[in-house]
């Protein structure tokens, strides 16, 4: 009994470390030029989801890659 309450509660506290909300940077970079964004109060997962990274026409023919990555 004493075994399984304590087990539940590491289960809870592990939990709640992995949906920590905290402030996360966003790191993109594009031609040589990084910018960073700061997401508020985020977890890991809204922050994965939040920074991507993505492919777009220049106006002049080509494709411009900007790559993102959360740190």
């Amino acid at each position: 009994m004493k075994n399984k309450l304590i087990l539940s509660i590491l289960a809870v506290a592990a939990i709640s470390f992995v949906a920590c909300k905290k402030d996360r940077v966003c790191e993109c970079t594009s031609n040589g030029t990084t910018s960073k964004v700061t997401l508020v109060e985020v977890t890991k997962r809204q922050g994965k989801a939040n920074c991507v990274s993505t492919s777009y026409d220049d106006g002049q023919g080509g494709v411009e890659k900007e790559t993102c990555e959360l740190k």
